[in-house]
């Protein structure tokens, strides 16, 4: 049995069939809930669902959502309701409309909806909103957590895990060890720190950027983060391919079956290698493309500490002191730092 797959929620989509009238033998009666058995066909519609003319004998779901039976009437509800931690109890969740879930996402489980708000934490689970995602509770990603969202989302914390969102990104705290790839705008109201941000125009950071042992900080701006995320994909492919390769050449070398072994997978790896080099150039190409490196400004009102590495497209800068309330931004090639404060 698999305990993470528990069917929670039956979905519906706008046009499916819901219920149809179906006639009984008067022997049979007894045998059916009697909360839906009519002498009249005259269905019970609540909300959420319709009657077509021409099939008069068929209720469909007006919207998208999930069906109950409730004050006597079949509805579909749009919002998805769950009183409880994302857990064994629920199994993964996937709902076609807008999910509440008034307790904490569990590490290894997954939630999906168009939009999600998550009272709760979110450990080292994936969360995929197909527009908005909040997140009161924060993220205790343990280094498994991904957090998606078609449209902006919104935290109260994060920290190792990876953030994707194609719109705005707020983060009311801090911002820690975490990858991010944020298609617009990224604010972060506390301090960020040994993390890796991806982002197309504009960070801010309220309190502390940089700082901490073994805390390696990089932003780059100016290119699609997607289209970054794609290409963080492909050089992790990559990198394990060169690994697989390197193990299958070392026990080539030592002759006889593993020689025989190794030797045709060898060829295979570097077919598939060159595969994804070829890839990524395309990919490359199409991400130079997307550069929008004037619009493009990292603000910091509190403290920037040494160490913090900027990129806007091909322009890097370093961060060789401690810094307070400046700007980076590009121009004729290069990252500059401004005073905010002017």
């Amino acid at each position: 049995m698999d305990h993470y797959e528990l069917n929670y929620v039956q979905n519906v989509v706008e046009g499916q069939v819901i219920a149809e009238w179906a006639e009984v033998a008067e022997e049979d009666i007894a045998e059916y809930d009697q909360r839906f058995l009519f002498e009249e066909k005259k269905f019970p519609a609540g909300r959420g669902t319709g009657l077509k003319r021409n099939d008069p004998d068929k209720l469909f779901a007006a919207t998208n959502g999930y069906v109950l039976y409730q004050e006597d009437r079949i509805t579909v509800k749009e919002t998805l309701n769950v009183r409880r931690d994302v857990d064994y109890n629920t199994g993964n969740v996937t709902f076609v409309g807008k999910l509440n879930v008034y307790g904490s996402v569990r590490a290894g489980f997954n939630i999906q909806a168009r939009e999600i708000d998550i009272q709760g934490q979110v450990e080292g689970a994936s969360v995929h909103a197909f527009k908005e995602l909040s997140c009161r509770g924060g993220v205790k990603g343990q280094g498994k957590a991904l957090l998606e969202a078609g449209a902006n989302m919104r935290l109260s914390f994060a920290e190792f895990a990876t953030l994707k969102c194609k719109g705005n990104l707020l983060v009311r705290g801090s911002l820690m060890h975490s990858k991010v790839f944020c298609g617009e705008r990224l604010a972060v109201g506390g301090r960020m720190q040994g993390a890796d941000v991806y982002c197309h125009k504009y960070v801010y950071v309220g309190e502390k950027l940089g700082g901490g042992l073994d805390a390696d900080m990089t932003i780059l701006l100016g290119y699609h983060p997607i289209m970054l995320y794609a290409d963080n994909q492909l050089h992790e492919e990559l990198r394990r391919l060169r690994r697989e390769l390197e193990h299958s050449e070392n026990q080539r070398e030592k002759g006889g079956f593993l020689a025989k072994k190794h030797g045709p997978k060898i060829e295979q790896l570097r077919e598939e290698i060159e595969m994804y080099r070829s890839k990524r150039a395309r990919l490359w190409e199409g991400i130079r493309r997307t550069e929008k490196l004037h619009e493009c400004k990292v603000l910091v009102p509190g403290s920037v500490r040494s160490g913090v590495e900027i990129s806007i497209g091909p322009a890097y800068y370093k961060v060789r002191e401690d810094m307070n309330d400046v700007y980076f931004y590009y121009e004729d090639g290069e990252v500059k730092v401004g005073d905010s404060a002017r």
